[in-house]
């Protein structure tokens, strides 16, 4: 039985009225969240949910992702692996039906879902990515939580980030050249407090980036659109989504009850 949320029929409902995608080959791919009635988790630490057989792969369908981490690296660099096989881990792993993600606390670390290589397309291509999360133990200075990345050769940072900042407001940060890492435009969003609900969509479509962010303190909505500066770039982009920290005091979780990508 899915869960539904009037939020994700809404959602749907606007992707729908854009045209197709303009790739000929593009197919229609439904990725939804399937509870899994029988499932038993620990609670919440990885502890109880890492001695038992389920994955988060059980309770969420997940193909072409993957779960990236630095949980096990010496520094920043990451490791990937198939999301819908692998775990349970300490940091990937289900609780209560829902897929825990956890990062380690130094800045830079993280534990995310992405596309896999070869998901990649414009932002021509209509395609959406949205949950439902609660977020627990904000480094001292936030922690990012989902973007619009590109695999191109040369971009150094996402197109669009969503990230909770050390005023505890969800910001929007629009990269507006992807070869340097000091050109931002920044957009305040709502206010959000430890262990709140938040609903994420964002989507493409012609040649923009959407994003929506719900907390109980409001709903906010912003198009971006790219700087010529990233024409060079336009098919290399995908979504990602997790917890990317940027302090070094706390353990990040983010803890999805839904999670939906839809192309």
């Amino acid at each position: 039985m899915f869960k539904s949320l009037t939020f994700y029929a809404l959602l749907i409902a606007t992707v729908g009225i854009f045209s197709c995608s303009s790739e000929s080959d593009e197919q229609a791919n439904t990725i939804q969240l399937v509870p899994d009635d029988d499932a038993t988790n620990g609670n919440g630490t990885g502890d109880d949910a890492t001695e038992t057989d389920s994955i988060p792969g059980d309770n969420f369908a997940l193909a072409t992702l993957q779960i990236e981490t630095s949980w096990n690296t010496a520094d920043r660099s990451t490791v990937s692996e198939d999301a819908t096989t692998h775990g349970p881990t300490e940091y990937y792993f289900l609780d209560d039906q829902e897929m825990v993600l956890i990062s380690k606390e130094p800045d830079g670390k993280r534990t995310e879902l992405k596309e896999t290589p070869g998901q990649e397309r414009s932002l021509d291509v209509v395609k959406s990515l949205s949950y439902t999360a609660t977020i627990f133990n904000i480094p001292e200075n936030g922690v990012t939580i989902a973007q619009v990345h590109n695999r191109s050769n040369g971009v150094l940072r996402p197109l669009v980030r969503v990230y909770i900042d050390d005023d505890r407001r969800v910001k929007f940060k629009l990269t507006d050249d992807p070869d340097s890492d000091t050109q931002y435009t920044t957009i305040n969003g709502p206010l959000y407090q430890e262990g709140e609900t938040i609903q994420v969509a964002m989507n493409t479509s012609n040649g923009t980036a959407s994003f929506t962010a719900t907390t109980p303190a409001g709903t906010f909505s912003e198009t971006f659109t790219p700087s010529n500066n990233w024409t060079p770039y336009s098919n290399g982009y995908y979504f990602k989504a997790g917890v990317y920290t940027e302090g070094n005091d706390t353990r990040a979780q983010i803890r999805f009850s839904e999670f939906e990508l839809i192309k």
